[in-house]
C-alpha cells in the first residue's frame, strides 16, 4: 500500500466531489465514554458496507484532524495497523477501544468518512470524531443524525452503570486507566455488621435507601429527587463502614467515590453523576474541600465554590444522593452544611453506648469464646471508645491468650493485659488515636 493510500482511498470514495469541498462535523466525548462509543461504532458498521483503515500519524506531537488526511508527502498520515487499548470494566471484563481509525461508508446513498482519535484535551484526554460528507443537504442531515446517535449511545454509559467508580487523573500514556474511570471492587457489608443505636440507623436508612426508593415518585410530584446527607463523628466510629454498606445495598445506582486525592476532579466526577444517574456520590473527608471560606482550613483554588456550584447544578428531578463524611463538622462552610438542597440531613455517628460496645466486643472476638460477664466488663471498662478501639482491644486480648499457651477462649487475664497495654500510662496517646476519650476511667461510661 503506497504512502498516499489514505488520500487515494478518500478521493475515490467521494469522487467526483473534490476532497477540499467536503464538510466536516466534529464531536468530542469525555475519555470515560470510550467503551460505549466503541460499541456504538461497531454497531453502526456491523452490517453496513465499509472500508476501515488504521491511521498512523507522522507527527505524534500534533493532534490528527481530518484535514491532515488530505495532505500528501512524507509528513502525511499513512495507513497502518489499528491500535487499541483495553478499558477495564471490573470483574475481569474489558472493552477493546480504538485509539485512531478511519471508516469509509455510506448513509442513504451519501458517502461519508468517520475519523476517530484519542487526543489530549484541556485537563484530560478526550475522544474526538470527525465526520466528513459531501456538501449537500441530504448528506448533512444524515451526518447530523449519525452524530446524535453516537452521542446518545456514548452517554448511556451502559458499561459503567450500577458499579462503584473512581475517576483517576489522566496519565500521559493512558495505560493505567484508559477510560479515566476505574471500577472499585468493594467488599460487601451486611446490615448486621453495622453496630449503631437503632434510632440512628433508622434515620440513616430512611434518608438513603428509603429516599432512593421513593425518589422517582417524588419527582413526578414536582419535588426534588436530589438529597444530601452529612455523616459526622470521631475517627473510627463507622462512617466508612456505613458508606460501604450503602455501596452494596443501594441497588440500581451508580456510585462515584471522591476522596481527598480526587477532589481536583470534582467537577468531572459530578458531570459523570449527571449522565449516569441515578447516582450515589460519596464525598469523604469533605472538610478538605468544604471548610469555611474564611477559616484557617479553607480550601485553595476555589474548590469550595466548585463544590457548592456543582451540587446546585443538578436539575430538581435529577436522582442523585450525596453522602458527605467528616471528622470535623465544626470547620464546614455553613452554605454547605446548613443549606437544605445541598445537605438535607445531618447525622452524628458518635462513640457507642454500652449496649453497642457489648455487641462490638462480641463481634470482634471472632470465633473465640468469651464469657458474657467478660464482654460486659470490657464494655464497661473502656467507657466511651470507638469501634476501632474495641476491635484492637479484642485482638490484643486474643494475642495475650495465645502468648499464655491457650487457644479458643479469652479469659480475664487476657483482657487485663490488653487493657493495660492500651489504657495504661504508656498507651493513653494510642487510646486517643484509636477513638478513646481518655485513659483508665474514661469519661462517664453509659
Amino acid at each position: 500500500m503506497s504512502e498516499n493510500s489514505l488520500h487515494q482511498a478518500l478521493a475515490a470514495h467521494f469522487a467526483p466531489v473534490r476532497l477540499e469541498d467536503l464538510t466536516v462535523t466534529r464531536r468530542e466525548f469525555p475519555h470515560w465514554m470510550r467503551p460505549d462509543l466503541q460499541h456504538a461504532l461497531e454497531a453502526q458498521f456491523a452490517f453496513a458496507p465499509h472500508r476501515f483503515f488504521g491511521v498512523r500519524s507522522r507527527d505524534h506531537d500534533v493532534s490528527l484532524r481530518f484535514a491532515d488526511l488530505l495532505e500528501s508527502g512524507e509528513k502525511a498520515p499513512a495507513a497502518g495497523a489499528a491500535e487499541y487499548q483495553d478499558a477495564d470494566l471490573g470483574q475481569g471484563t474489558t472493552v477493546r477501544c480504538l485509539v485512531r481509525g478511519l471508516w469509509l461508508s455510506q448513509l442513504e446513498g451519501n458517502p461519508f468518512a468517520l475519523l476517530l482519535e484519542v487526543t489530549d484535551g484541556y485537563r484530560a484526554p478526550r475522544v474526538r470524531i470527525e465526520i466528513a460528507a459531501v456538501p449537500v443537504d441530504a448528506a448533512a442531515k444524515c451526518v447530523a443524525r449519525l452524530a446524535e446517535q453516537l452521542r446518545m449511545s456514548a452517554e448511556l454509559g451502559t458499561h459503567w452503570r450500577g458499579k462503584s467508580l473512581v475517576l483517576d487523573r489522566a496519565h500521559d500514556d493512558f495505560e493505567i486507566s484508559p477510560a479515566g474511570l476505574r471500577v472499585v471492587e468493594v467488599s460487601p457489608v451486611e446490615r448486621q455488621e453495622i453496630v449503631l443505636a437503632d434510632e440512628t440507623f433508622a434515620l440513616i436508612e430512611r434518608n438513603t435507601l428509603g429516599f432512593a426508593a421513593q425518589s422517582q415518585r417524588l419527582a413526578k410530584f414536582g419535588l426534588s429527587a436530589k438529597k444530601g446527607l452529612l455523616l459526622y463523628g470521631p475517627p473510627g466510629t463507622g462512617k466508612t463502614l456505613i458508606v460501604r454498606w450503602l455501596l452494596s445495598a443501594l441497588e440500581g445506582f451508580t456510585k462515584l467515590l471522591v476522596t481527598s486525592e480526587h477532589y481536583g476532579l470534582l467537577a468531572d466526577c459530578l458531570a459523570i453523576a449527571r449522565v449516569l444517574q441515578p447516582a450515589l456520590v460519596v464525598l469523604e473527608d469533605v472538610d478538605l474541600v468544604g471548610a469555611h471560606r474564611d477559616g484557617p482550613w479553607a480550601a485553595r483554588d476555589g474548590a469550595l465554590n466548585v463544590l457548592l456550584n456543582e451540587m446546585d447544578g443538578f436539575a430538581p428531578h435529577a436522582r442523585v444522593l450525596f453522602i458527605l463524611t467528616t471528622n470535623r463538622p465544626e470547620v464546614l462552610e455553613p452554605a454547605l452544611a446548613l443549606r437544605p438542597g445541598r445537605v438535607d440531613q445531618v447525622i452524628e455517628i458518635g462513640l457507642p453506648a454500652e449496649k453497642e460496645r457489648r455487641l462490638l466486643a462480641r463481634r470482634y472476638a471472632g470465633s473465640l469464646r468469651v464469657d458474657d460477664t467478660l464482654v460486659e466488663e470490657a464494655a464497661r471498662r473502656v467507657g466511651r471508645a470507638s469501634p476501632a478501639f474495641i476491635k484492637e482491644l479484642m485482638r490484643r486480648a486474643a494475642q495475650a491468650m495465645l502468648e499464655r499457651g491457650a487457644e479458643g477462649e479469652i479469659d480475664k487475664s487476657d483482657l487485663e493485659q490488653a487493657l493495660q497495654d492500651m489504657l495504661g500510662a504508656s498507651g493513653r496517646l494510642g487510646a486517643r488515636i484509636l477513638g478513646g476519650e481518655g485513659g483508665f476511667g474514661f469519661s462517664a461510661p453509659n
